[in-house]
């Protein structure tokens, strides 16, 4: 939200969260700061060498979060140690939104050119720059603020994100400005088709070749349920998917779609019991939860697979 709207602040938080807890001690690689064109961030790079170029997973964190509380409850960085990846935080501060969201909804931030996206693409640029990222292995995931943001990031970006995580998010241009945004949260407003249409417009002559893992609370009360079925709804178009089958796995509730080829494009988790929080993730971090499958292991399997 921009700071003329910080009286609804809390309203998009969700919630008044605690300070963000220290990041955990159980990832070997270097977990560092930095700072471009006045946006912060954090990169975490895997301590173990590498054959060649490394994937790159850009995170983005909720409200009220820090990269280090979201490091914390997703797990990250231990998952990018293990697989050997490299894991960018961009950080919103206080001064670009008062409670620390991702200013989605504002059309001064869907852009690829100005805004949060621009500098957000910039940072992926110098990681770029500085150490070698595979070809066609960008994927961005996000959760609440930060998962809208990050379908913002592909429909802007087609040509840079090559795979999406979101967790309790909702569907491209959904709702614009403040009060819109809380609409598309409510749950209304909500046209997968119309913002598919919308992704492709943005994307321009940019092809959009994506695959898709979205994740929703059933028991979420910041973000409702019906955003998942919109999402479903704006990527099945978008990835062709033709067929799809759902069947429960690990007590959730997943369904897997498959493009022309055969091949799996998208797949949405709704976990029973799950409030707005990251399924399968570290209680100590804000947004987290220990119900449920892990968010970020199946993200990251069916991204990069």
């Amino acid at each position: 939200m921009s700071r003329r709207a910080a009286p609804l602040a809390l309203a998009l938080a969700g919630a008044v969260l605690a300070a963000a807890p220290a990041p955990a001690a159980a990832e070997e690689g270097a977990f560092t700061r930095g700072a471009l064109g006045g946006r912060a961030y954090r990169l975490y790079v895997p301590a173990r060498a590498a054959a060649g170029p490394l994937p790159l997973v850009v995170a983005l964190h909720g409200c009220w979060q820090t990269p280090e509380d979201f490091a914390l409850g997703t797990r990250l960085n231990a998952a990018a140690e293990r697989r050997g990846l490299l894991v960018l935080y961009p950080a919103q501060g206080h001064r670009d939104n008062v409670n620390r969201c991702w200013n989605w909804f504002e059309p001064a931030h869907q852009s690829r050119a100005v805004g949060e996206l621009a500098e957000i693409l910039a940072l992926v640029r110098e990681v770029e720059r500085a150490h070698r990222v595979a070809p066609g292995r960008t994927v961005v995931l996000g959760i609440s603020a930060g998962g809208f943001m990050a379908v913002n990031l592909l429909c802007a970006a087609p040509d840079v994100v090559h795979g999406v995580g979101v967790v309790a998010g909702g569907p491209y241009r959904c709702g614009l400005g403040p009060l819109g945004a809380l609409q598309c949260m409510r749950g209304f407003q909500l046209d997968g088709a119309a913002a598919a249409a919308a992704c492709l417009r943005a994307a321009g002559s940019r092809p959009v070749t994506i695959r898709a893992s979205l994740w929703q609370g059933a028991q979420d009360t910041v973000v409702a349920p019906a955003n998942l079925n919109a999402l479903e709804t704006m990527f099945a178009r978008l990835a062709g998917a033709v067929s799809g089958v759902t069947e429960r796995q690990d007590g959730a509730l997943r369904a897997l779609y498959r493009d022309g080829a055969g091949r799996p494009v998208l797949e949405t988790w709704l976990v029973p019991g799950l409030s707005h929080a990251w399924s399968g993730g570290d209680p100590r971090g804000t947004h987290a939860s220990p119900l449920g499958p892990s968010a970020t292991d199946r993200m990251l399997d069916f991204l990069l697979e």
